[in-house]
């Protein structure tokens, strides 16, 4: 049973140590996209609130693309790098063979996300689905296990097989670009909020589902994570709102008046609570390498870009922080109902520029309400002290494994 226990604490460390491995490029990749949606892109926030005229330069388009190109290229390595460490890591007593397989799985994956449609975008993938790449990494490293003793002829045959098996698959996903799993998800979750929740306790359903996904290393929908003014109540509301019916919107409580306006500052789970609490208590324990990685990620998550947040602490596969996420959650979506319900706030129903920091949403989309500001700060106080026991557990349960290994 003890042997069980540590060996899934073993493989969750492996998996901490990769994630970490990668936190550079996912700090890079994080400034480009904010470079991007904030001022470089002809649809940036900058360009939706100046309209000037720069934006119709041929230049600035050629950087914006190259930028866009250098996102994807960065996902891509993010995604396979992180496969090659982990199997070189989950193999680090056979050098020579930890070399050859974590080799291997970067070409892996690296032919399975390169499958791009010329002209779609449906292979790019906008978050590595993280668990399934874990997945693949053991794979390789119980394939090489089982292969060691094997003649050197035999191995290196498996694995020209398995390159061939991933260039097909790759091939595959070329040819028919509508059976990408990414692809499908996003179009199953469209069908399914169909106009959209109009009721509170949906709304908080869905979020803990997102919530849920996101700590399992799954992929989220970006219905579940960025604002999304296409439902129909959200429509039906900004009509209203237009025709001078601010206070008699037929739709209260939807993702983009209280999700978006309320639970989502820093992203799903509001992590800058989440980021306050790791700063307070690394402080506080002394932990300098903790505490300078995470004011590494201080503006990223400021602006919405989590990734480095999620792979430097690590956030992802991490049960612990379940709960505090969920009530963190709650607590805030439950609060900002109650502040429309009373009316103390005006609704965000009106649409806002892309790349509109989570922090500015409610106040920008309600055109101007200043009591978002408040209201926001109190709910991050309030998820600081929700989460700082759980990260004290955390940090505690992680200076115990350091120890025993």
């Amino acid at each position: 049973m003890h042997s069980t226990i540590y060996k899934c604490h073993h493989c969750r460390y492996l998996i901490y140590k990769s994630f970490k491995d990668i936190f550079p490029f996912a700090l890079i990749f994080s400034w480009i996209e904010i470079l991007q949606k904030l001022v470089i892109s002809d649809d940036s926030f900058l360009a939706q609130t100046t309209k000037s005229s720069i934006y119709k330069n041929e230049w600035l388009y050629t950087v914006s693309n190259t930028l866009y190109d250098l996102s994807h290229l960065l996902i891509y390595f993010m995604a396979s790098y992180f496969v090659a460490s982990l199997v070189w890591r989950g193999l680090s007593n056979q050098t020579k063979e930890s070399f050859s397989a974590s080799l291997l799985g970067f070409a892996t994956v690296w032919l399975l996300l390169t499958s791009v449609v010329p002209g779609t975008d449906y292979h790019y993938p906008s978050q590595p689905i993280w668990l399934m790449l874990a997945l693949i990494s053991y794979l390789f490293i119980f394939l090489t296990r089982l292969l060691q003793n094997r003649h050197h002829i035999f191995q290196y045959s498996m694995l020209a097989i398995l390159l061939l098996i991933s260039s097909i698959l790759s091939h595959i996903l070329y040819r028919y670009p509508n059976i990408d799993l990414e692809y499908l998800i996003q179009n199953h979750f469209s069908q399914w909020l169909g106009d959209g929740p109009h009721q509170l306790i949906p709304i908080m359903l869905w979020s803990i589902l997102a919530i849920f996904l996101t700590l399992s290393g799954l992929f989220v929908p970006d219905i579940l994570f960025r604002p999304y003014s296409y439902f129909s109540v959200v429509s039906e509301n900004l009509n209203a709102a237009l025709s001078q019916h601010t206070d008699k919107i037929p739709y209260l409580y939807t993702f983009y008046t209280v999700k978006n306006s309320f639970a989502m500052f820093g992203g799903i789970g509001i992590l800058l609570s989440l980021f306050l609490a790791v700063l307070y208590e690394s402080r506080k324990l002394q932990s300098k390498n903790y505490y300078k990685l995470t004011l590494l990620t201080l503006t990223p998550l400021i602006f919405d870009q989590n990734l480095p947040f999620l792979v430097g602490l690590p956030v992802i596969l991490q049960p612990i922080l379940f709960i505090p996420m969920v009530l963190t959650t709650i607590f805030a979506e439950a609060f900002g109902a109650l502040m429309l319900y009373l009316k103390f706030v005006d609704p965000a129903v009106y649409t806002v520029p892309s790349g509109t920091p989570s922090l500015l949403f409610g106040f920008l989309a309600s055109n101007g309400d200043w009591r978002y500001l408040p209201v926001t700060a109190i709910i991050l106080v309030v998820g600081f002290f929700i989460y700082r026991p759980f990260v004290k557990i955390a940090f505690a349960k992680e200076e115990q494994y350091e120890k025993i290994t």
